[in-house]
C-alpha cells in the first residue's frame, strides 16, 4: 500500500517535469516544478504539513538535477509523449532512496 502512495505521488512529478539546463534547474523551472510537486504531494498526502511538502519537493528537485541530463528532463517534460517506464522508474527510485527516509 505504501508503494502505491509513493507511486501516486511521483507519477505526476515525472509527467510534469519542466525543461532545464544540464545538471541544474533555473529559477523559473524550479519554481514551476516546486508548485507542481507541492500540489501533487498535498493531493496525494493531505496530512503532510507544508514544511514536509517543501522538503520533499526540494529533495526531488535535487534528485532531478543530480540524476538526469537536460535531454532526459526534456523527454520527461514532453506533454505529447509520456516518459519511458525506465525513466519514470529511475525518478521514483531516486526519490524513494533519497527523499523518503524515515517516512516508510
Amino acid at each position: 500500500m505504501k508503494l502505491l502512495r509513493v507511486s501516486a505521488l511521483l507519477a505526476p512529478l515525472a509527467l510534469a517535469l519542466p525543461i532545464s539546463a544540464h545538471a541544474a534547474m533555473d529559477a523559473q523551472t524550479k519554481s514551476t516544478y516546486m508548485n507542481e510537486c507541492a500540489a501533487a504531494a498535498t493531493q496525494n498526502n493531505p496530512k503532510m504539513d507544508a514544511a514536509a511538502v517543501k522538503a520533499h519537493c526540494e529533495c526531488g528537485a535535487q534528485q532531478i538535477d543530480k540524476n538526469f541530463s537536460d535531454k532526459e528532463i526534456a523527454s520527461l517534460n514532453d506533454k505529447t509523449t509520456p516518459p519511458s517506464t525506465e525513466m519514470t522508474s529511475r525518478l521514483q527510485n531516486a526519490v524513494a532512496e533519497n527523499c523518503l527516509k524515515g517516512k516508510k
